[in-house]
């Protein structure tokens, strides 16, 4: 064989690596991408260091045996590539020392170069490794190694990417590690031509491929058509020479009009076969396209386990993108979908959940119909779990209203045999010392309290809505509170609409909450408001007292769970109940400088809504 095909094959690779990095940089959302591209430039740097003393003759030798020393700082990119996509942890230090051997032994083979070019099996320069060519070598095989150890692991814990794709990037690099194989033929004593470099040409175009095939519908589709042509072409090819060697009527067509007669008449009737390739071609890149008989009811049960609209989408994603072999984002809702990446967006129409294909425009229909009977099947999984949810809603909602209306019964009951007692208590009190009355009077009082507290919560009661001017009518609750510092950046024109009582008793308990907590610290209390861009507006009422206990955080907003030793344990519960009735909520929030920050959010009034 002539050393000029492996010259062609050579430069063929590198021209095939950049033209994939510079193509590459106009795609957007694959993990590491940026690193992928760096890689397949250091691959064509590889490949020119191996071709440039052939181009330029011995004068550059010493530069391009120094270039070898940047194969390690390849594979180190790689590596990092390899833990990004992966989703594995990147300590500094890690990548630090990674990156540090590699760049090491490229400072290294400037002053002793990795090898030299000497002539071997009609090659006029071939490139020889020396000690420090192996050492560079062992350094690039132990940095591969260790990625496809962590894709490995990848692999075994079903984390990161699919398994198909790091399949296919262990298969590329494989193909890559046996085409490059050819350049140890010369140093281990083979005399052999190195034919192994002729496959390197394949190698970006795999290891791309099986990167992105997960990612990029538009991918699949290039390596769908040119399967079929290059099928085509192959088949008209192999004919060709075939029938070139058989007799026919007219004799051997070796040369002339008959090799040529021959050569298009089968090449046009190969191009027949350009359907059934094509169909191949669509079984070979997209294996799950073609349906079995019990797919679709597969996947009816299947979509009819989750429990929310998430566990849906996650589910459904990971079903679709199983049986066409390729990543398929899923969303359920009305959430953007990705750019890149083909979606299958399931969202309510007209009252009726359906599901639209978005990014598949590039996809051959035999992909497109399954994703087609996918999406249906989608959106009944996703119109029977809003009709689920709904029922439980509105189950859960009858039993909270059968609670509090036995509730409210109790408390009736229990607030007018407690009261009637407690007027006895009083009275047979005035004949004991002040102490005593005092203390009588104040544990009579909190006991009072809790049977008002109790029977406002337990009542159904409607909520009389009208604007207020939030800044005036806080300024006006908390009239009575002397320690409580107002925000002069309160916009005067924020608005709400609210019930007046229910939202003075929803402040009056924060601020009494905040006033209890602060008595033996000290502690200031604060209050602010602002609009959200949602036009949601925050009323924040903040205190520097002792906090809130860790243990009751979760539960802080329920009935009788207390953060003062004081509270009946009723006045949180009755405030998220009142912002509840507003379409509001509630919540205990982390502020820079507060121990303590409750936040109201108030909706946007309607008048104000887009």
């Amino acid at each position: 064989m002539q050393p000029s095909l492996v010259h062609i094959a050579l430069s063929l690779a590198m021209a095939e690596s950049v033209a994939l990095a510079v193509l590459l940089l106009r795609v957007r959302g694959v993990p590491g991408l940026g690193l992928l591209v760096t890689f397949l430039c250091g691959v064509a740097v590889w490949v020119l260091t191996c071709e440039l003393p052939t181009w330029l003759g011995d004068g550059v030798s010493r530069l391009a045996s120094t270039m070898v020393g940047l194969s390690a700082l390849t594979s180190a990119v790689f590596l990092h590539f390899v833990l990004v996509l992966c989703g594995n942890r990147r300590p500094a230090w890690l990548l630090r020392c990674i990156y540090g051997i590699a760049g090491a032994l490229a400072f290294a083979s400037i002053a002793f170069p990795p090898g030299r070019y000497e002539p071997w099996q009609g090659f006029e320069r071939f490139f020889i490794p020396g000690v420090m060519g192996w050492i560079v070598g062992i350094a690039w095989a132990g940095l591969a190694i260790a990625g496809h150890l962590v894709m490995a692991r990848a692999w075994w814990r079903r984390i990161g990417p699919p398994r198909g794709q790091l399949v296919a990037m262990c298969l590329a690099s494989g193909w890559g590690a046996l085409s490059m194989s050819g350049y140890a033929f010369a140093p281990m004593g083979i005399d052999l031509y190195p034919f192994p470099l002729l496959l390197l040409p394949l190698y970006p175009l795999i290891l791309v491929y099986g990167i992105l095939r997960y990612e990029l519908m538009i991918v699949n589709a290039w390596a769908r058509r040119g399967l079929a042509w290059a099928l085509v072409v192959g088949l008209g090819s192999a004919a060709v020479i075939g029938l070139a060697a058989l007799p026919l009527p007219f004799g051997q067509p070796l040369s002339g009009w008959k090799l040529w007669a021959v050569a298009v008449t089968t090449l046009l009737a190969s191009g027949l076969l350009l359907d059934p390739f094509r169909r191949l071609a669509t079984r070979l890149v997209y294996p799950g396209s073609h349906l079995r008989e019990n797919d679709v009811e597969r996947w009816r049960r299947t979509l009819a386990v989750p429990e929310s609209q998430q566990e849906l989408a996650v589910e459904a994603a990971s079903e679709i993108s199983m049986q066409l072999r390729i990543g398929i984002d899923v969303i359920v809702g009305d959430s953007a979908a990705r750019d890149t990446k083909p979606t299958l967006r399931c969202s309510v129409e007209h009252g009726r959940w359906r599901t639209e294909l978005i990014g598949w425009d590039a996809a051959p229909p035999g992909p497109r119909y399954v994703a087609q009977l996918f999406g249906a099947a989608l959106a009944d999984a996703a119109q029977r779990l809003e009709t689920a949810m709904m029922l439980a809603l509105r189950e859960r909602e009858h039993q909270k209203q059968q609670r509090l209306a036995e509730l409210g019964a109790l408390a009736a009951t229990v607030a007018h045999d407690i009261r009637n007692p407690l007027n006895i208590i009083a009275m047979a009190a005035t004949g004991a010392p002040p102490e005593v009355r005092q203390e009588i009077a104040t544990q009579t009082a909190r006991i009072s309290q809790l049977a008002t507290d109790l029977l406002d919560y337990a009542k159904s009661w409607q909520i009389e809505t009208q604007p207020l001017a939030l800044a005036d009518f806080v300024r006006t609750c908390a009239a009575r509170y002397p320690e409580i510092a107002i925000d002069d950046r309160i916009d005067a024109e924020l608005q709400i609409d609210g019930d007046p009582r229910r939202l003075r008793q929803a402040l009056i308990n924060l601020f009494d909450n905040a006033r209890s907590a602060t008595a033996a610290a000290q502690g200031a209390i604060a209050i602010d408001a602002r609009r959200r861009e949602d036009g949601v507006i925050e009323l924040a009422v903040c205190d520097n007292g002792n906090g809130v206990a860790a243990e009751i955080r979760e539960t802080l907003f329920q009935p009788f769970v207390s953060r003062s030793p004081e509270g009946t344990g009723l006045g949180l519960a009755i405030v998220a109940k009142i912002m509840e009735a507003h379409g509001g909520s509630v919540r205990l929030a982390e502020r820079s400088g507060w121990a303590t920050s409750f936040v109201l959010s108030f909706p946007a009034p309607a008048r104000l809504s887009p």
